[in-house]
């Protein structure tokens, strides 16, 4: 079927378009409320040029295409899928050779599930789209969907009240980027082999529950960052095997309980601008560093109502003597040791050796360096247990850029009482 053919069914008034097994061209422009539906095996090309659908009539749907070849032009904000309407639904489509993979632009209620998107790949960023970019967009759900080798996985700016849940994102620059986007929520989602799994900017009420971050490359990737972020809550997430697992930076009041950071070369970073940010519930282990930073009063709050963090390295050494859960010492995240390694790599190659380990003992037995930073008044006895344990995905056998992967980790719940054990074999070292 021909572009024009398409064109005269949809002014003759269809409200149902079938599209056959095949390669049909494109572009197509809905500007009726429409369905689309693809038979298996359809395909909708675009010529290089523009979006290769365009829709612009609220009510339509577009289901079980392959549709592919866009245009390139980033200040035109060429995709695969235009969305420029209210109520659009966009489900089980197959999105090759674009710039971007869906772009919403100015429009409310629109539902994504079901997407595969890639890029060429071998790009410039600068040359490069997001797989999803909501601009000026409320009320957006994404659900179930996967998205690989493009700029951003998704890319939300302005855009409100937005659920994203069930996708994979893997080998982009960041998995989710927010600008300015409030009352948002995602969750069950794995986000790997990128430079950043999230990246929360000058955004409100951000939730973000069960989600892995794990295997992202680069020397200084990140799993999560939280940047001027506002009341931003994040729960029972696996944070692992990333350069930095997660990156504190001007959060007020946020909410970071029951994660997982493990296996990371510095576990979290917390910079001091940061305001009444509670910091509880979590587990730490088998980072090379666990934290940097943190010792801002009013900064962060590591024990709340008699209960901090679980930390590989205090409950070594340490003793709940009466049973409350909580260790018997206070826990200081940082060390003279630990801080001048990180800063001096040559001292890295010591870090694990008996003498390390001694004067690691002295220090906290007999502090002589005051190194500022975060102390957890009430460390656990035992890690929490995230549901999503079951979800981390095997280290990828290639990084991003060429760099070398991070070795497979190995995480298990074991034992009656349900103590997590951590056992990373390698840890990342930028």
């Amino acid at each position: 079927m021909s572009a024009l053919i398409l064109a005269l069914v949809l002014v003759a008034g269809q409200d149902t378009l079938r599209l056959a097994a095949g390669i049909h061209a494109g572009p197509l422009v809905l500007e009726h409320p429409t369905v689309v539906l693809g038979a298996p095996g359809a395909v909708l090309r675009g010529s290089g040029a523009g979006s290769v659908i365009d829709i612009r009539a609220s009510g339509t749907t577009v289901r079980g295409l392959r549709i592919e070849r866009s245009g390139r032009d980033v200040d035109g904000d060429d995709a695969g899928v235009m969305v420029r309407a209210d109520s659009v639904v966009l489900d089980d489509l197959v999105i090759r050779d674009i710039l971007h993979g869906v772009y919403v632009r100015e429009a409310r209620d629109v539902t994504l599930r079901g997407l595969d998107i890639a890029g060429p790949g071998g790009l410039p960023e600068s040359e490069t789209g997001n797989g999803i970019h909501l601009w000026s967009a409320r009320g957006i759900t994404i659900t179930d969907s996967r998205i690989a080798s493009v700029r951003d996985g998704m890319f939300l700016e302005y855009a409100d009240s937005v659920v994203v849940r069930g996708l994979h994102v893997s080998r982009v620059r960041f998995g989710l980027h927010y600008m300015f986007s409030h009352h948002n929520r995602f969750s069950h989602n794995v986000f790997t082999d990128n430079a950043a799994g999230a990246v929360v900017m000058n955004s409100n009420d951000v939730v973000i529950t069960d989600n892995v971050f794990a295997w992202n490359a680069g020397s200084r990737s990140y799993g999560l960052v939280l940047q001027t972020a506002t009341r931003p809550v994040v729960r029972d997430n696996l944070l692992v095997g990333n350069a930095i697992g997660v990156f504190f930076d001007n959060v007020i009041r946020g909410t970071f309980t029951g994660n997982v950071v493990a296996g990371n070369w510095l576990g979290m970073e917390l910079f001091g601008n940061s305001e009444a940010t509670r910091v509880t519930g979590n587990a730490l282990l088998s980072n090379t560093f666990d934290v940097s930073g943190g010792g801002h009063p009013g900064a962060y709050e590591l024990c709340v109502d008699g209960r901090g963090n679980y930390w590989d390295a205090a409950a070594r050494d340490g003793y709940d003597l009466d049973g409350d859960g909580t260790l018997e010492l206070p826990h200081a995240t940082t060390s003279p040791l630990g801080e001048s390694a990180r800063r001096r790599v040559g001292l890295r190659l010591f870090l694990g050796s008996p003498a390390a380990r001694a004067l690691e003992w002295a220090e906290r037995t007999f502090p002589v360096f005051d190194v500022p930073g975060a102390v957890d008044h009430c460390p656990l006895a035992a890690p929490p247990e995230p549901a999503m344990l079951a979800r981390l995905p095997h280290a990828p056998a290639g990084a991003a850029g060429g760099l070398p992967a991070q070795s497979a980790a190995g995480i298990a719940v074991l034992g009656a009482g349900g103590l997590l054990l951590a056992a990373v074999q390698w840890r990342r070292r930028p």
